[in-house]
């Protein structure tokens, strides 16, 4: 099984839309963002060809990145997973993998940081903090043999790409 790994893209600025008192959940992408992770997400389906399915935080900037992905791999479901906010634990995301990826061969997992350089980290190393990071459209692909052995130290990093290398 293939996990791409997904930071979601640019997002209006933190702390300017805290001023607004709007939960930082609603925050969306940027237009800018927007076109990064669009052209992303055209070399990510060069690269790879298909993913059986997209799982996404519930917050909005992670919900609009799926959105394109889906757009580029032609239409692709997308789930909401809670278990992908920010600070939820990667056991937690592990667990709802075994319950709901069985049999499929390519999961696209959009998130946030900290949570996937530290969902990368348990399952590359076993670790409990996070050992890589992941810029914002940024993406890794870790393989593994199957879900239901998807666990500490039963990954291996395939390959980790900045945006930069995919946008310009």
């Amino acid at each position: 099984m293939e996990l791409y790994l997904i930071r979601h893209a640019v997002a209006e600025d933190r702390e300017e839309f805290a001023r607004r008192s709007q939960d930082d959940s609603l925050r969306p992408l940027t237009v800018k963002g927007r076109k990064k992770m669009q052209k992303v997400a055209i070399r990510l389906r060069d690269q790879v060809g298909d993913v059986d399915l997209i799982v996404t935080s519930p917050y909005l900037r992670a919900r609009q990145t799926a959105e394109i992905l889906s757009q580029m791999f032609f239409e692709t479901k997308i789930i909401e997973a809670p278990e992908l906010v920010p600070h939820g634990p990667p056991q937690a995301f592990v667990r709802w993998m075994k319950a709901h990826a069985r049999d499929l061969q390519s999961v696209a997992v959009v998130g946030h940081e900290p949570q996937l350089s530290l969902l990368a980290s348990y399952l590359l190393a076993g670790a409990e903090e996070s050992l890589i990071a992941m810029k914002k459209s940024g993406i890794a692909c870790l393989e593994t043999v199957d879900v239901e052995e998807l666990g500490p130290s039963t990954a291996e990093l395939s390959w980790l790409v900045p945006p930069k290398i995919w946008t310009d």
